[in-house]
């Protein structure tokens, strides 16, 4: 059997034909463009989304034909959050607000009465990002268009109706929403009254892994594929790539180690008394969760710090190890604050700052990076604790740009005190979709054998905490700690 994953991306949209066991036999990609508006306002034309699939969709068929490969499923894993008012046809009624979008932040700090009882209901803080957040904006500043909307759509909805004429979305999108009852997995009707939602605009939910329909005739007729494949809702690019990663056993935690730091985990039910420490989210495996953290600036730091102290450095991440060599533990006291854009999960504080401290002038710009990666590691490793306030870790898969740094990898493990994995991997969103697809399709039993089939043989590394740096670092962690208290009473004077 053959899976074509559609997975949409941010920037751009990718089409791969696997066969069940991993192999890849295709790949489309198409690139787009957000528009970046003032005062945060980010935004994206739907067509972008819908031509894009489209022609990935043609192009594959091609292939398919020419090489007698067959398409015999079509899977959809995508960005959560951003929102595209659509009529009952499916068109949609302007752009979409994309997920980054920030002109709900009115509307939130309207919300924070209600915070707590929101989270405990949907497992979220209010944030912008959110997709009710947007749709309340929508009946507050633009009622014309709230009142003509049939469905508020994320974009895999959106794709699902162009497909197969259903408005359907799943548990992973919808535990995005701050509108779905977590617990229930159904949308909940007190959420629905704190965001001004009416249930009948919102798309039926279903299960990640469901059949969200059939190709339409219309669909295989702008194709060249097939009328009738069956559509796979695989559920969120976050829930895809940390499947994909290889977590799959309970105490696995995924790091992706980008622009920002995204860290998740399983639980098996809803915590039952969760903080806002951390984020509980619906997994792409039927009846579990996952619990997400995040912190705002990783590579982008880096990026910072080489455009600053090392301009003239051409190849400063294939240099970070010898860069590196022979600073000790502790960057000869100098002390970082990794807070570039403020500090999410787990003190959730936007007005936190970044900072270097203890600096002499003895301090050399190699000892100020070394304590920024350390401050990264510790930020990750302060996430790592509110996981374990909830469910054990055990080993932490990493991958992203900053994971390609032999000296950074150990450093993690040292600062964690776990195993940190590294797998060359670099398709794990697609990855996952494609195992929760042919597990949904009976091809395999659970997550764990689909992953040992798929990606089982892929190569990897392991680096083992070094105890005598774990103690250090623990202690330094606590000094962190005690600086950005210091630094947040500073910032509010």
């Amino acid at each position: 059997m053959n899976f074509l994953i559609i997975d949409v991306g941010t920037s751009s949209m990718r089409g791969i034909l696997f066969r069940a066991n991993g192999r890849i036999l295709h790949v489309v990609q198409k690139e787009y463009r957000v528009i970046s508006l003032e005062n945060g306002r980010i935004e994206q034309n739907p067509l972008d989304f819908k031509n894009s699939m489209t022609e990935i969709v043609k192009e594959t068929a091609v292939f398919s034909a020419q090489e007698k490969e067959a398409i015999d499923v079509i899977v959809l894993t995508s960005q959560r959050s951003s929102v595209i008012p659509v009529d009952r046809e499916g068109n949609h009624l302007c752009n979409a607000q994309m997920w980054q979008d920030k002109r709900t932040v009115s509307i939130c700090q309207e919300m924070e009465p209600y915070h707590r009882e929101i989270f405990q209901l949907c497992g979220s803080r209010v944030n912008p990002v959110f997709s009710g957040t947007k749709m309340k904006w929508f009946r507050r500043n633009r009622p014309d268009i709230y009142e003509k909307t049939w469905k508020f759509a994320v974009i895999p909805d959106y794709l699902f109706y162009h497909m197969t004429g259903n408005f359907c979305t799943d548990y992973t999108y919808g535990s995005r929403s701050l509108l779905m009852n977590l617990k229930t997995c159904s949308w909940d009707k007190r959420l629905l009254e704190l965001m001004e939602v009416d249930e009948e605009k919102l798309c039926e939910l279903k299960a990640p892994g469901s059949i969200m329909g059939y190709t339409t005739k219309k669909f295989a007729g702008e194709t060249g594929i097939s009328e009738g494949l069956p559509v796979i809702s695989a559920g969120g690019d976050q829930q895809c790539g940390m499947l994909g990663q290889g977590a799959v056993e309970y105490g696995d935690v995924s790091l992706t180690l980008g622009t920002g730091g995204f860290l998740l985990t399983t639980c098996r039910e809803v915590p039952e008394y969760l903080d806002w420490d951390v984020v509980c989210n619906a997994s792409s495996v039927t009846g579990e969760y996952i619990l997400e953290a995040s912190m705002l600036t990783c590579t982008s730091a880096m990026e910072w710090f080489k455009r600053n102290f090392y301009r003239e450095e051409s190849d400063f991440y294939g240099r970070l190890n010898e860069i590196l060599s022979d600073i000790p533990v502790g960057a000869h006291g100098c002390r970082a604050l990794p807070y570039f854009q403020g500090r999410s999960t787990p003190d959730w504080n936007s007005s936190a700052a970044a900072a270097f401290c203890n600096i002499t002038l003895n301090t050399s710009r190699e000892d100020m990076l070394k304590a920024l990666m350390e401050s990264i590691c510790m930020e990750i490793r302060n996430n790592i604790s509110s996981f374990e306030k909830y469910v054990p870790t055990d080993r932490i898969l990493i991958n992203g740009g900053l994971s390609k740094s032999e000296s950074f990898n150990q450093m993690q493990a040292d600062v964690y005190g776990k195993r940190v994995v590294r797998m060359d991997n670099e398709e794990s969103t697609a990855v996952g979709a494609l195992m929760v697809a042919a597990v949904a399709m009976k091809e395999y039993r659970t997550m764990k054998e689909a992953f040992l089939t798929v990606r089982g043989g892929a190569k990897r590394k392991e680096y083992l905490t070094r105890e005598e740096n774990h103690v250090i670092y623990e202690k330094l962690k606590e000094e962190m700690g005690e600086i950005y208290q210091k630094m947040k009473e500073f910032r509010k004077i």
